[in-house]
């Protein structure tokens, strides 16, 4: 008897150790819960198109072939500097002074969703867009490392992704070439 008491008496120790041991996983968890900052939400969900610009752009079967898969998507992630992210891994708070200079020196921008998937960041508008008169980095770039959710037009080219952003909708701005050197 006096044994299956002991065993009774050490099952019921194991139970409270596991008990509290549950109870403090479910506390950290809520903690890091309200630790992790919302995300920045640029652009609403029906602003994802593609534009009057862009399906011009579109001068034969195959591209406006293309333009048809695309798809307007809601994507959040952190916002990375591509070339030190594909290149070394970098990404984070640690990495936000070598990207931010990296970004101004022209490095794409990208975003990484929670499964790892890499997003290459683009203004959406074609001819802006391919004569530097849209310049999506003011939005982006002071967003560097930080989670964000961006709304777009999704286009998969052989398993690169590209969001394209309608960049008047998040505060991006036209600029005028001769300004653009600043």
């Amino acid at each position: 008897m006096n044994r299956r008491h002991g065993f009774a008496a050490l099952a019921a120790a194991a139970l409270v150790v596991l008990a509290l041991a549950a109870a403090q996983r479910a506390s950290n968890a809520a903690d890091a819960a309200k630790a992790r900052p919302v995300p920045v939400k640029l652009a609403p969900p029906s602003g994802a198109h593609w534009s009057e610009t862009t399906r011009e752009a579109a001068a034969t079967d195959a591209n406006k072939r293309v333009l048809a898969a695309g798809k307007p998507v809601t994507v959040t992630g952190e916002i990375v500097d591509v070339s030190c992210y594909l290149q070394l891994g970098k990404r984070g708070e640690a990495h936000v002074a070598c990207g931010s200079k990296c970004i101004a020196h022209g490095e794409p921008i990208g975003l990484v969703d929670a499964k790892g998937t890499l997003y290459l960041l683009f203004a959406e508008e074609h001819h802006p867009r391919r004569d530097g008169m849209v310049d999506i980095r003011k939005v982006f770039a002071p967003l560097l490392a930080k989670d964000v959710s961006v709304t777009g037009m999704l286009s998969n080219m052989r398993g690169v992704r590209g969001l394209y952003v309608q960049a008047a909708e998040i505060g991006g701005q036209a600029v005028p070439m001769d300004e653009k050197k600043e």
